[in-house]
């Protein structure tokens, strides 16, 4: 019996298939007998032997025992269904080659008894055509196998990398949130702003230290005070300015080479190549073999007068000496206009000023005076001044005595600033500290002095600079938090004490405060 009747499990499509080729079969057997028989008629009654007909039946325990179709084969895709199904469907339809078995039969298809083996032929095609059917219908579902088979690890391959990638996303977002929290970081750089502190000292110095009265406020320094009478003068150009005419400037050398000296008086006449007459100043007594300098002037003044350097004659000597005796010009003659000088208001007014500060310098100058390293001066007025002149006076020049008294009060200023730098530690606040101080900033007031009791009060007025400190909680971190870099820079305006600021984020590309304040960092330069 074939195979296919063990397999009543199979689908509906198997069987309706096994079903068409077994009709198809059966047709075919029909037709063969149906020819036989036609044959037979034909053919002429002989008595032949009937050729033995070997038949090898293949019993469905020798099937289910043979390991070439076993499931076993099937699965491992050992054994080729492709080849057996076209082998068995050419075996079936005629057109693999006749072998011995096909003649055998063919020749006892002729003789008597051969309907029987024609149809022992018959079924063992139908047991082989049900072969096929059933081989191919395992193959097919071998192949269905392997194919849902591959379908389903290629789909679990899909989902475990659906899930890998997921998994990997997700990591990456958590690891991304714990470097932002964990790494990122803010660091702003300070620059404070200078601010200005002026103060004021109240000093008491005196020639004799006194001890302390309860409740002076004033700080006691070791000095000395003097009083000084000072006397100067000074002269001073009158600046006004009168015209009375015009004038030829010049000077010439009256030269004697004659054997005996030549006097010659004031207004001497001197005669140039060109004849323009000339006179001098004053009267002359030329050496013998020698020569005098002497100004001149003109009795007629005009530009033209203004002369080149040459040589004159005097006319009023003898003929004989004029070769010997007379006068020659090295520098060009001058036009001027004539002017008077006066005194001006401004000129008196101007010594007046000056009065003050001349006093003030003299005193200086002596050192002798000096029992400290710090001097101060303080002139007391009226300054006594004599003008010998008065506004309108026709002078050149003009002569100014001054007399003042001046006090003298000489400290130690290495103890002023011990001072000042003391109360400058009480007057800097807590979150600022000192710059510098500089001495040079320290300007002294005399408000009063007694002379008999040797004492001085002064006033020291100083300036000094303050910044923030370096450890100053000036800006609240709390308020920075998640704050982007516009709006830190909006926040930090508000402080007049910050000059100016700079921003550290860190990664540089996230340009926003960090969620922790922790990680806020505020650094003030110096």
């Amino acid at each position: 019996m074939p195979r296919t009747k063990k397999n009543e499990s199979e689908s509906d499509s198997k069987k309706k298939t096994t079903s068409k080729k077994a009709a198809k079969t059966k047709t075919s057997s029909a037709k063969k007998q149906k020819k036989v028989k036609t044959e037979k008629k034909s053919v002429p009654k002989k008595t032949r032997k009937v050729k033995p007909v070997i038949v090898d039946v293949i019993n469905d325990e020798d099937l289910e025992e043979a390991t070439f179709f076993s499931d076993d084969t099937l699965a491992k895709d050992e054994f080729d269904f492709q080849k057996a199904q076209e082998f068995f469907l050419d075996l079936e339809e005629g057109e693999v080659p006749r072998t011995e078995l096909d003649a055998d039969l063919v020749e006892a298809s002729t003789n008597e008894g051969g309907f029987e083996a024609a149809e022992e032929t018959d079924k063992q095609k139908q047991f082989f055509s049900d072969l096929v059917t059933e081989i191919k219908q395992r193959g097919e579902n071998a192949n269905d196998e392997r194919v849902e088979k591959t379908y389903k690890n290629k789909k679990s391959i899909r989902l475990y990398r659906s899930l890998a990638w997921k998994f990997l996303i997700l990591v990456g977002i958590l690891a991304a949130f714990v470097f932002y929290f964990s790494f990122s970081k803010l660091t702003i750089l300070i620059t404070p702003q200078v601010e200005a502190m002026n103060d004021t000292l109240y000093l008491k110095i005196a020639n004799v230290q006194e001890e302390v009265e309860p409740g002076d406020a004033r700080d006691q320094v070791s000095g000395s005070v003097n009083e000084l009478t000072i006397e100067m003068e000074k002269e001073y150009m009158a600046t006004g300015e009168e015209f009375v005419g015009e004038e030829i400037v010049g000077r010439v050398r009256i030269v004697n080479n004659y054997s005996r000296s030549q006097a010659l008086v004031a207004t001497t006449r001197l005669l140039s190549p060109d004849n323009k007459l000339f006179r001098i100043k004053e009267a002359v007594n030329v050496p013998a073999g020698g020569e005098v300098e002497v100004d001149i002037y003109a009795d007629s003044v005009s530009r033209e007068m203004a002369i080149a350097p040459t040589r004159f004659i005097i006319p009023g000597l003898w003929v004989g000496l004029q070769d010997s005796i007379y006068a020659i010009s090295d520098e060009a003659f001058s036009y001027q206009q004539k002017m008077e000088k006066y005194v001006k208001a401004s000129d008196i007014q101007l010594a007046k000023s000056e009065a003050y500060d001349l006093i003030l310098e003299k005193a200086k100058s002596l050192k002798a005076l000096r029992s400290q390293d710090k001097v101060i001066y303080d002139v007391i007025e009226p300054i006594n001044i004599n003008i010998e002149v008065e506004a309108g006076d026709k002078t050149d020049s003009f002569l100014v005595r001054n007399e003042a008294k001046v006090l003298v009060v000489s400290f130690s200023e290495d103890e002023v600033e011990k001072l000042v730098t003391s109360k400058l530690r009480v007057l800097v606040p807590d979150d600022r500290e000192l710059v510098e101080f500089n001495p040079d900033s320290l300007s002294y007031t005399v408000e009063s002095i007694d002379i008999e009791t040797g004492l001085a009060k002064v006033r020291a007025n100083f300036s000094s600079f303050m910044i923030l400190s370096s450890d100053a909680d000036v800006i609240d971190k709390e308020s920075l938090v998640n704050l982007t870099a516009e709006q830190i820079k909006t926040y930090l305006k508000d402080y007049p004490e910050i000059s100016n600021y700079d921003l550290k984020f860190y990664p540089s590309f996230i340009e926003k405060a960090p969620h922790l304040v922790d990680r806020i960092e505020i650094k003030i330069k110096k």
